[in-house]
């Protein structure tokens, strides 16, 4: 096990940050949405997770963009160890539900596509 999965940090190299890197994860992966939360995620070879965020300012002002990566990006540090070797990059959905949701109503919507990204995992 990555020593990255043991603790509950989120490095800068557990974040996804070159076009290269979400190109990749786009291009290659696979993907699943429901209404607050779009997920795309392609397997890597390091062994521990990362993620990408991509919110455009037509979710809303800087406050709630913030808002909502600060949110996700706490769901992705605590519940690494279940992701495995993914890169990740997480939208909000284009509904209204995504900019009003609460930090427990994202963390279910999170829970729920790496959920779906599991039964994936296998039919690939």
């Amino acid at each position: 096990m990555h020593p990255f999965l043991d603790d509950n940090k989120l490095r800068k190299e557990e974040k996804l940050l070159a076009k290269p890197q979400f190109d990749a994860v786009f291009d290659n992966g696979r993907s699943a949405g429901n209404k607050r939360l779009v997920m795309h995620w392609l397997a890597n070879e390091l062994g521990y997770p990362r993620l990408g965020l991509v919110v455009s300012t037509r979710f809303g002002n800087a406050v709630q963009r913030n808002r909502f990566k600060r949110r996700v990006r706490e769901i992705f540090r605590t519940h690494k160890r279940e992701i495995g070797g993914y890169d990740i990059v997480v939208l909000p959905a284009k509904r209204p539900e995504a900019r009003d949701s609460t930090f427990d109503e994202l963390a279910d919507s999170f829970l729920k596509l790496l959920a779906r990204m599991g039964t994936h995992k296998q039919s690939t």
